[in-house]
């Protein structure tokens, strides 16, 4: 009780204290009706202003040296003087958009416009209001990012919230080559002095190898971002539409064993080379094991066929693979009929005797061995790939951690402009990970090896390295990503390749004899309803193409609203990077519809932009053949001049990309772009400018508001959309590699057979013959 009336009686003491603190702080502390010896006493953040900068001292202006802090105080400067009394008053030359007073009380809750930050007012600092011609006469050049100048926020912040995260992500993107890095470098022989001298230079050199060839593969990425997602989008669509066609005609008894197996094969090793060239020592790959089967026959014979067939092909290859798999014989060379033939010594005119019919190859114990090792390794090569989670899901989870600190320092620092640009950026490296989800959706796998040692254990040893490097001018330099016989494609080319192989099977086997009858060769029913499911109609490529823009665009949309409204509000330097990268985007996609969609199918109307028309006869849908830059008399043909306008468009667009991406970033980091050219709007670089005004201050309403409105929502739009696009990538992959797994399991099983061959075959009692049914 004594210590409360104690306590009681020393409150109003310690108000009275804080009371005379506070008056004494507020004496202290200028008001527009005091008098001055000099601007500087009124404000002293104008004390010892020099007309240049100390960073011009030790670096052009041009180069760097400027600092545009500086020239806020030297406008500000410029706008005060003292009148006869010594009061502050505004200078006939007055950038301040503020009363005496209500500068003099920003200043005094420390909302110094060349030095404001957000402290929860929303009216902010006032602004200071110059002409874009004094700024550039007083203040030319640009100011260099400089953490000794505190400018730490504008690059260390972006370099480490999203271009270090997404150098993970390049990581895992897949590519066909590398930059080479030579073998030497890697001493083995650590048994002499001279070794251990050369190891530490021999790390470093090599060490400096691998950055490049990141920072190459990251500009690569970035540049053909639009092309990478599409055909990734392309191929994706590709797979569903085979794993649903293997789906519909496994519930309806119509495809054989092999040809099931040989159609999930086909999504594994779609994206590897279909045609490469010839390797010297693979023609005997091309062997098959005639005879296990014990199948010769002289009323149904194996045709050898006239087609030749490419020893080297992956898709040689597979055919071999699943050759023991097959219910009936071959029709051509490595090519197992999928339905009967008819007795060819029958002599009866349409002879329709069901003992004429082909029987079934008898599935014995050898076939068994084979549909088993032929699920294992469809398992095998499937869960070899790196899971969706691993690639891409934790990636993800790192770079929206780093990308969500950015926006927790927006909503500290309001009104910052240099936090409004980070997030832009920010935003716009969103299309990075989105190439990796994409990337990620594929089930074909990015490594040929995984293929490779599935065949070791059908045709043995793998051939040395210097029998598959292709040998050019540049293999010395850019190396194959993976020493292997097969070479994945570009994954720009992925989905034009994955159609390729499904040709390639629907050709082989689009013909066939008339289900066991005598009579000419028909089309094949199932193999029509695979071209029909696989071909791209305008639906199909209209929801390719709208999966690509909304990948493209919600991060361009929205870096570009950021920067949009990041005053000076309107089209400059980093909207109009933003803009011109989106342009070059949707040019390259166009280039891209152009080589790999392919013409229009044949009809009535337009014929002359369809398949057989003028433009298709002429090489248009193919501008990416150079065979005949190089054949002679074909040169001045009009299949040249598409090629030279393709690659041309190409290489310029390209090019255009890495310099709007990296470029682009990279001013931003350094502070190019702080340049007065970049204060004002694109509409007025070719037009008069001198009066255009700029605002050389910080952290003032219309940043603050802007901030509100725009910056908060985009950040937390674009982390949202980044987690919602993993998460459905996630869900799309675990469903469709369950449905791969489900049609695997059901390779063999008897009560998916096809119907006449399981009307015809059925197990013995000693399991390892079959019986034919009378």
């Amino acid at each position: 009780m004594r210590i409360f009336v104690q306590s009681s009686r020393l409150l109003p003491i310690l108000i009275l204290v804080l009371a005379t603190i506070t008056a004494i702080f507020a004496a202290d502390e200028p008001h527009a009706n005091d008098t001055f010896a000099s601007v500087s006493d009124a404000v002293w953040q104008l004390t010892n202003l020099t007309l240049i900068p100390d960073t011009a001292l030790h670096r052009s202006t041009s180069l760097g040296g400027q600092n545009f802090t500086h020239c806020c105080l030297l406008a500000v400067n410029a706008s005060l003087t003292l009148s006869p009394d010594g009061r502050l008053i505004k200078s006939q030359t007055d950038y301040i958009d503020a009363t005496i007073e209500e500068f003099l009380e920003a200043n005094n809750a420390d909302q110094f416009p060349c030095t404001a930050e957000w402290n929860g007012d929303p009216r902010g600092a006032p602004r200071v209001i110059v002409t874009s011609g004094w700024q550039e006469q007083t203040c030319p050049g640009w100011s260099l990012s400089d953490s000794k100048k505190g400018d730490e926020s504008e690059w260390v912040n972006p370099f480490i919230g999203f271009i270090i995260p997404c150098i993970i992500f390049v990581l895992v993107i897949p590519r066909r080559r590398k930059l080479a890095v030579w073998s030497r470098l890697f001493v083995q022989d650590l048994s002499q002095i001279i070794s251990w001298i050369v190891a530490p230079f021999a790390m470093i050199l090599s060490g400096l190898a691998v950055c490049l060839d990141t920072i190459i593969w990251l500009c690569v990425c970035f540049a053909f971002a639009g092309p990478m997602i599409l055909s990734g989008f392309y191929e994706a669509y590709l797979d569903q539409k085979v794993i649903s066609f293997l789906n519909e005609k496994t519930s309806n008894f119509r495809l054989t064993i092999d040809m099931r197996a040989r159609l999930l094969f086909v999504v594994l090793v779609g994206n590897l080379d279909l045609d490469p060239e010839v390797f010297a020592g693979d023609e005997e790959l091309t062997v098959l094991n005639h005879g296990r089967h014990a199948d010769d026959n002289p009323r149904w014979p194996n045709y050898p066929g006239t087609q030749t067939r490419n020893p080297s092909s992956p898709w040689t290859h597979i055919q071999n693979l699943v050759s023991p798999l097959r219910s009936y014989r071959d029709c051509a060379l490595g090519t197992p009929r999928q339905w009967p033939l008819h007795d060819v010594t029958c002599t009866v005119p349409s002879c329709t005797k069901l003992r004429c019919k082909e029987i079934p190859l008898q599935r014995n114990h050898f076939v068994r061995s084979e549909i088993g090792r032929t699920k294992t390794r469809l398992r095998t090569m499937l869960a070899t790939q790196l899971s969706f989670g691993s690639s891409v899901g934790a990636p993800v989870v790192f770079f929206l951690g780093a990308f969500s600190y950015t926006l927790v320092t927006t909503l500290g620092s309001l009104g910052d402009e240099d936090t409004s640009l980070d997030l832009a950026f920010g935003t716009w490296f969103m299309v990075i990970p989105h190439i990796s989800v994409v990337a990620g959706l594929l089930l074909a796998g990015n490594n040929p090896n995984t293929l490779e040692g599935v065949m070791a254990l059908e045709f043995g040893e793998v051939e040395e390295k210097e029998t598959f490097k292709k040998k050019h001018f540049l293999g010395s330099i850019f190396e194959l990503a993976y020493e292997s016989r097969y070479r994945p494609k570009w994954l720009w080319e992925r989905g034009r390749s994955k159609q390729d192989w499904i040709d390639r099977v629907i050709s082989t086997y689009r013909f066939r004899a008339p289900s066991g009858r005598r009579g000419d060769m028909v089309v094949d029913e199932d193999m029509e309803a695979l071209r029909v499911a696989t071909t791209m109609t305008i639906t199909s490529w209209t929801i390719v193409l709208g999966m690509t823009t909304l990948l493209m665009g919600v991060p361009f949309i929205l870096a570009f609203l950021v920067s949009f409204y990041t005053p000076q509000v309107g089209i400059a330097c980093r909207s109009l990077t933003f803009l011109v990268y989106a342009i070059i985007q949707t040019s390259q996609i166009v280039l891209w519809m152009w080589a790999y969609s392919g013409p229009p199918q044949p009809g009535k109307w337009f014929k002359f932009f369809r398949k057989d028309g003028y433009l298709y006869r002429s090489g248009f849908y193919n501008p990416t053949d150079v065979k005949s830059l190089w054949q002679k008399g074909k040169f001045w043909s009009l299949k040249s001049l598409w090629a030279i306008i393709w690659y041309n468009l190409a290489a310029i667009f390209g090019l255009g990309g890495v310099i709007t991406s990296i470029g682009g970033t990279m001013m931003q980091l350094m502070g190019v772009y702080s340049t007065p050219k970049c204060s004002v709007n694109a509409e007025y670089w070719t037009k008069p400018h001198s009066q255009v005004p700029v605002v050389l201050s910080k952290n003032y309403a219309l940043e603050i508001a802007d901030a509100k409105k725009y910056w908060v929502p985009s950040a937390i739009t674009a982390i949202l959309f980044l987690a919602l696009v993993t998460f459905c990538g996630w869900w799309y992959q675990r469903r469709l590699r369950g449905m791969f797994r489900n049609l695997v399991s059901e390779l063999g099983s008897e009560r998916t057979d096809r119907e006449d061959i399981r009307a015809i075959v059925t197990p013995s009692r000693d399991g390892d013959e079959e019986s034919i049914k009378p």
